[in-house]
Order: structure tokens, then C-alpha cells, then sequence
């Protein structure tokens, strides 16, 4: 004989499993717009002209673009003296007939009507110290053409952390027009690892790996060897490996498990980015 336990729950539970799945109550709240600010981006660099974008902040559900400020008053301090004010180019962009010099401190203040005062502050770091560059050429593969592969000895300085992007490109007049242009070129760093994370066509790392030594670089670079590729390699500021890593972050990469984070940011009192780097360029041909 079987014996059946009887279950009882109280009354008042019962009702309750029944009232709950029909209680719903919507509450419509008006979230306060939050307020525009500055978004300022700058990377600059010995080789090029002191150059800012800047434009304004837009709240997530306004759906508007990030429109380009025009009306800005930028102004470049070194060691709190004002070295000089940058022109409005159009479109938001501004710049100066002036280059920044390596091993400098810049301080930039950004300034429109309607908007909180942004600050910042950056340098410009060492070039870095690249030796022993050899280059060979890349047999076919069922995939791909012949490439090409380059080798080279990077130094990385001692009792400090480094930050470096490596990119490629070659001279391309293949348009109708002639018109030669600098064509990307990929490359895969094959020795001794791979890049951390990527921003259009600069490969990103830390020296976390090899602080303080000569390492060893060994790129394969997907050019013809009949040309010549040349190969950026570029010592950059914390805040911009850090920038490039977070935004890398919140691509999401296709993947909605991901969960947003937001991007590193070093204006004070708006957005954006205040980096710089210096670079040596390396022409590698077979």
C-alpha cells in the first residue's frame, strides 16, 4: 500500500500565488536630461601640427549626433605659461602652425559658451629605441600570396610601465587619378605574443611582459615583397593605451553578453581624450 502525504499551505499564501501574476502597476518617471559638456580629443605627436577636435556631449536618448563646437577658445599652457592658442579649422577642429616637442608636459584648457571649462594634461614620451630590423620574404600559403616578415629588437626602458602601438602601411597609386595614398597594410605579431587589443589599424601592448629588456619583435606583414611596407612603431601615454583598451571593451564585439563599461576619460569637467605618443617609422623590404 502506497501512502499519500497531503500537502496544505496556508490561505492566505494561496491567494497570494494567485494575486501576484495579475498585479502590475507602470510608473512613467521623467529622468532629468543630463547636462552637455565638452568632449575634447587629442593624440598629438612631434611629427604633426597641435590638433583638437572638439564637440559636445549628447544624452543617450536624445538620439543626436556629436555635434562639432565652432565658437571654442583652446589654449596649449607649459609649466602654467600659455604657449599659445589654436585657430578654428571648421568642423569643430582646431590647430596651431606649432608641433609638440618630445619629452614635454602640454596642458590644454578648452573653453564655449553654454559649457563647463575643460582641462587636461599630457606629455609627449621618448621615441622608441628599435635595433637589428632584417626582413625576409613569406613563402605562398594555400590562403595567401607571398608577404612579408620583419624582424626587429625593440628596448624597452627600465622601472617604468610602456605602452606601445605598432601599424603598417604602404604607398598605393593604384586609383584612376594616381593619386598615391597610404594604404594599411595588416600584420599578425607573431613573437614573442600577440597584440592586446586593436583600434582601426594600430595593434596595441604593454611591456607588462617584458618591462625593462630588448624583446625581440618578429611581425608577418600582408604586402607584396615587391614593395615596401612601412612599419610604425610608436611609444604612447598611459591615458591613451587606456583609452584605445576601453572602448576596444564597449565595442562588445558582436558579443551581448558583454556588459557596457564606460571609457577612460582624462577632461576634467568634459570627455574625451588628451594623449600623445612618439613614433619611429621602419622601411622593410626583402
Amino acid at each position: 500500500m502506497i501512502l499519500m502525504k497531503k500537502l496544505t499551505y496556508p490561505l492566505s499564501l494561496l491567494c497570494l500565488l494567485f494575486i501576484l501574476p495579475g498585479c502590475e502597476t507602470v510608473v512613467e518617471a521623467e529622468l532629468p536630461a543630463p547636462e552637455s559638456a565638452l568632449v575634447v580629443n587629442a593624440v598629438i605627436n612631434p611629427d604633426s601640427l597641435f590638433t583638437v577636435d572638439v564637440s559636445a556631449s549628447q544624452s543617450a536618448f536624445s538620439g543626436g549626433s556629436h555635434g562639432p563646437v565652432a565658437t571654442a577658445t583652446i589654449q596649449v599652457y607649459q609649466a602654467n605659461q600659455l604657449l599659445y592658442t589654436l585657430e578654428h579649422q571648421g568642423n569643430g577642429i582646431y590647430s596651431t602652425t606649432q608641433a609638440p616637442q618630445m619629452l614635454q608636459h602640454y596642458q590644454l584648457q578648452v573653453q564655449a559658451p553654454g559649457f563647463p571649462a575643460a582641462t587636461a594634461a599630457t606629455y609627449i614620451p621618448a621615441k622608441p629605441v628599435i635595433g637589428r630590423l632584417t626582413a625576409a620574404t613569406e613563402a605562398a600559403t594555400e590562403w595567401q600570396g607571398p608577404s612579408v616578415s620583419a624582424s626587429f629588437v625593440l628596448t624597452d626602458p627600465p622601472a617604468q610601465d610602456n605602452y606601445y602601438f605598432v601599424q603598417a602601411y604602404t604607398p598605393d597609386s593604384s586609383y584612376v587619378d594616381g593619386h598615391a595614398y597610404n594604404r594599411s597594410v595588416g600584420l599578425k605579431i607573431a613573437a614573442p605574443f600577440e597584440a592586446e587589443f586593436t583600434m582601426g589599424d594600430r595593434y596595441f601592448f604593454s611591456d607588462k611582459l617584458f618591462e625593462g629588456k630588448e624583446v625581440p619583435l618578429r611581425l608577418r606583414l600582408d604586402n607584396s615583397p615587391e614593395a615596401t611596407t612601412f612599419v610604425r612603431v610608436a611609444h604612447i601615454t598611459r591615458t591613451y593605451y587606456d583609452y584605445v583598451r576601453t572602448l576596444d571593451k564597449q565595442s562588445y564585439r558582436d558579443n551581448f553578453a558583454t556588459l557596457p563599461g564606460p571609457v577612460a576619460n582624462n577632461i576634467k569637467d568634459g570627455m574625451g581624450l588628451f594623449g600623445g605618443y612618439s613614433a619611429v617609422t621602419l622601411a622593410v623590404k626583402p
